[in-house]
């Protein structure tokens, strides 16, 4: 089964999350309102009892007389919701309002003077009431049993309605802001994904032929793997072209070896010895040929997805080996690493960079070698950015300045040379370091000989 989709997995998780948001927010919002309309029923509730206590009076023999009518004519009306009584605190009910007719609510007395008490009760019809209680005494006299208690009654019914009502709108209010949302989400997400839809269409069009890369600008969220994919595009396209132009090479370096041997085979009067020759040195070059364009053809060059390594492990690595394959010559060979800093390199190519200029460097020498490596500032990058630098050092005949050129030719040697070897190995170097755009340097060493500096971007 195919997998959703980012915009599908970003929209669900943002509809739960939105969903439950939003419901918390509504319950709590219900909730709020509730507590809101009971505080504003029992605030109308105290002036309800305020009303009916200020209309009553005690007379000379104690009785209890309303003296002002009652403003609110809910009272008065039976049925209405709203009720009130005043009962002694004998249990004796003195006065009801008409609205109570027919009607029983059970209800506290016997407060003190002074107290009061809101209660949810419930009539004898099973009617959700709130009922608020007072205690009060006239004149003097301080006795509960002398005092009365003043009850105003509320059906809860309108209340209910209120909230039923807040509650149906406040859905319907929030249903529509979480389609609102959702449909505002999903056109924020097509917009904010658009870069990453370009670019898998763009991918599309490398994979059909019609792109060599990734074009135009896209956000920094995606540049660097937009980049990345660019040059792993590139490096495979080099990595391809350099095979086709060492083939092509190869096939043209070994016409003129061939063509030797054809002549030398043709002509009549070569002897064994002159023919054998012949066949000896041309084999010879043709050996070299095919070395040289092989390494070439591997060297893997700097890629997007080449892994750091510590180029002090290689260094290591190839100077014990050739220490032990120069015991004989007794060479002084020195390594200094003052970098503790990773290199973004092939590892067969800096081992293949390394051991060719290590080994020159032993072959060539007298007695002593140095080899170096440590950071340098570049001063032709605009940020002065830090590379890496390797430097190997010989004490031997050096290299003159009109045969730096030449030495970096593939397969050129010195006349004189009295020193095994193809005249390959600053020629590979040379193309390494060009492969990751490093920069390779011949002067005369401290030491006396030669020496040789390799810059490498980190």
């Amino acid at each position: 089964m195919t997998p959703p989709s980012i915009n599908s997995r970003m929209l669900i998780a943002a509809g739960f999350i939105l969903a439950g948001f939003l419901s918390i927010t509504g319950i709590t919002l219900e909730r709020a309102y509730r507590v809101s309309a009971e505080d504003a029923l029992k605030e109308r509730m105290m002036i309800h009892l305020s009303v009916l206590i200020a209309s009553l009076d005690q007379d000379e023999q104690g009785n209890i007389h309303m003296i002002y009518a009652l403003p609110e004519p809910r009272f008065f009306t039976p049925g209405s919701g709203l009720y009130a009584k005043i009962i002694r605190n004998n249990g004796d009910i003195l006065w009801s309002s008409p609205s109570m007719l027919g009607m029983e609510i059970a209800s506290l007395d016997g407060f003190s003077r002074g107290d009061q008490q809101f209660e949810h009760i419930f009539s004898a019809s099973g009617e959700p009431l709130l009922s608020l209680s007072i205690g009060l005494t006239w004149g003097e006299h301080d006795s509960t049993n002398e005092g009365y208690t003043f009850v105003v009654i509320e059906d809860l019914e309108r209340i209910e309605q209120q909230v039923k009502h807040f509650r149906h709108n406040l859905w319907i209010s929030l249903g529509g802001l979480t389609v609102v949302l959702l449909i505002m989400l999903t056109l924020i997400l097509r917009w904010g994904l658009t870069p990453l839809r370009r670019a898998a269409r763009e991918i599309g069009e490398i994979e059909a032929g019609k792109h060599r890369e990734i074009e135009g600008e896209y956000p920094r969220e995606l540049s660097g793997l937009t980049n990345n994919i660019n040059a792993l595009i590139r490096t495979n396209s080099e990595h391809e072209s350099r095979y086709t132009a060492s083939l092509g090479d190869l096939a043209h370096s070994l016409k003129t070896p061939l063509a030797v041997l054809r002549g030398a085979v043709e002509a009549s009067d070569s002897s064994i010895e002159t023919l054998r020759k012949t066949i000896e040195e041309q084999i010879q070059r043709m050996d070299q040929i095919v070395q040289y364009q092989l390494q070439r053809a591997a060297t893997s060059g700097r890629t997007a997805l080449t892994a750091p390594i510590n180029p002090e492990r290689v260094a290591s690595k190839v100077f014990n080996a050739l220490n032990k394959v120069y015991a004989d010559k007794k060479v002084e060979g020195n390594l200094n690493v003052n970098t503790t800093h990773e290199l973004h390199i092939e590892e067969g190519d800096l081992m293949e960079l390394l051991g060719n200029l290590v080994d020159n460097a032993y072959k060539w020498c007298e007695r002593r070698v140095e080899i170096t490596l440590s950071l340098e500032q570049n001063p032709h990058h605009a940020h002065r950015t830090t590379r890496l630098l390797i430097e190997v050092a010989d004490d031997g005949p050096g290299i003159s300045q009109q045969l730096q050129d030449k030495v970096v030719q593939r397969g050129w040697r010195r006349s004189e040379e009295a020193i095994t070897g193809h005249g390959l190995g600053l020629a590979l170097v040379s193309d390494i370091v060009n492969l990751y755009d490093g920069e390779l340097k011949i002067k005369r060493s401290p030491l006396g000989g030669a020496l040789i500096q390799i810059y490498l971007p980190l």
